[in-house]
């Protein structure tokens, strides 16, 4: 079994859990969990995907806890027949499952608490620990993870849902703090940094030059370290960095200077640091401090843009709201897209989309508007309008400003990028 020497990095590893992850659903386990254990000094250097299969799933914590420090597990910790992760973890680290009165007591509480009647039988199997594990408190869910000590040494077995909804909060609150302790690494200052509508292959070939001149400068001073991970999702790009060095001031600094050479760098693209995310955050932001007010117009996104805006808490402060108009009738009863305009131009155009911004501001009497219309696909397209052209306006009082664009991919990238570019549009405003 691995033990950990204070002058290596642990090594790490996660399992995820799910036949669903290998049908196709997208899984960002891998990505935000490495940002988190990068958080701490840490790396992840190993993500399996296991169906939910007993004997396949004893079989990879047992390989991965002979050659890890800290083996994480999501998903499979449900009450439903194919929830099989406790079973196999305890046969992995050759312990018996013990039912726990205090988690049994707590999970049917949640079940009181949301005003169900009883708690079905198969929720009891929730309660059941790996015999010294420790639960780790879902708040969220009725599903408690187990942190496990499997030996003598460091290592540690770590059990959590699948939701991210739960499982984040679990790995901040107890997860990280206690990897932290476990694991005490030199200090070291982050920074996030967010880029929109910008290839993830851009910001590499713009950024590799003054990431290789860190990294020279950083082989010549002893005992700093620099890492970096880039992530892309449908034109937003992250970029993390990583400073450690024998004092928080060094590394602090050293960190500075790099972030503003990057920002340099990338220009317009970087619309945020840190928690300044995700980008309808920030455009809510910038419309509450100026204390302006916008509404939407809506085709090909149907909807999706507003419901970007109103996630974030306190939209209500600048959003008055949307129009989907889907069809042609609603652009011209709602919107005022006259019926000439839309023969002659159609309603995926320059014309429509200003027309449909304009109407916009008209009806929710707004400082501001934007209209989004476009080929979605699969269908609809024609020689001269093909799949992924979406015309994006925004108006305000003074003009009324009209962007071509021509995405690429399926049906929802399509539309994402569609939305990412109007929340873009608007923080240039």
């Amino acid at each position: 079994m691995p033990t950990w020497e204070s002058n290596k990095k642990p090594a790490c590893a996660l399992i995820c859990v799910g036949s669903e992850l290998l049908r196709g659903k997208i899984n960002t386990h891998a990505a935000s969990l490495a940002r988190r254990l990068a958080s701490i000094g840490l790396e992840l250097t190993r993500e399996t995907t296991v169906a939910d299969d007993a004997e396949a799933l004893t079989a990879s914590i047992a390989q991965a806890l002979s050659n890890f420090d800290v083996v994480f597990v999501t998903g499979g910790l449900g009450p439903t027949f194919d929830d099989l992760t406790r079973e196999a973890a305890a046969a992995a680290c050759g312990r018996p499952l013990r039912r726990s009165p205090k988690l049994l007591a707590g999970i049917a509480h949640k079940f009181k608490k949301a005003r169900y009647l009883h708690m079905p039988p198969a929720n009891a199997r929730q309660a059941d620990l790996i015999e010294g594990a420790e639960p780790i408190e879902n708040s969220v869910g009725t599903a408690p993870g187990q942190w496990l000590a499997t030996g003598a040494g460091s290592q540690r077995l770590i059990l959590l849902p699948g939701p991210p909804s739960e499982l984040n909060p679990m790995c901040d609150d107890f997860v990280m703090p206690r990897l932290r302790r476990l694991f005490p690494v030199r200090p070291q200052e982050q920074a996030h940094l967010h880029f929109v509508g910008v290839p993830e292959s851009v910001v590499d070939h713009r950024l590799r030059p003054l990431i290789e001149q860190a990294q020279k400068s950083v082989r010549s001073s002893r005992g700093m370290r620099m890492d970096f991970t880039i992530l892309a999702y449908l034109g937003l790009v992250d970029f993390d960095l990583f400073v450690s060095a024998p004092a928080r001031r060094t590394a602090r600094q050293a960190l500075r200077r790099l972030v503003k050479k990057i920002r340099t760098k990338m220009g317009g693209r970087f619309y945020g640091m840190d928690k300044d995310y995700p980008l309808q955050k920030v455009v809510g932001d910038l419309f509450r401090r100026k204390r302006i007010s916008l509404a939407a117009a809506e085709s090909c996104t149907g909807g999706l843009l507003s419901a970007r805006l109103t996630e974030v808490a306190g939209s209500s402060d600048f959003f008055r709201g949307g129009v989907v108009s889907y069809s042609n009738a609603l652009k011209r009863e709602l919107l005022g897209v006259s019926e000439a305009l839309l023969k002659k131009h159609g309603a995926v155009s320059r014309q429509s989309a200003r027309a449909m911004a304009e109407g916009a501001r008209r009806a929710a009497a707004s400082d501001w508007s934007v209209s989004i219309t476009g080929i979605a696909g699969p269908s609809g397209a024609s020689a001269t309008k093909p799949v992924g052209l979406v015309y994006i306006a925004l108006s305000g009082a003074a003009r009324t400003q009209v962007r071509k664009f021509l995405f690429h991919g399926s049906r929802e990238a399509i539309r994402e990028r569609a939305v990412t570019a109007a929340l873009d549009l608007l923080r240039r405003v």
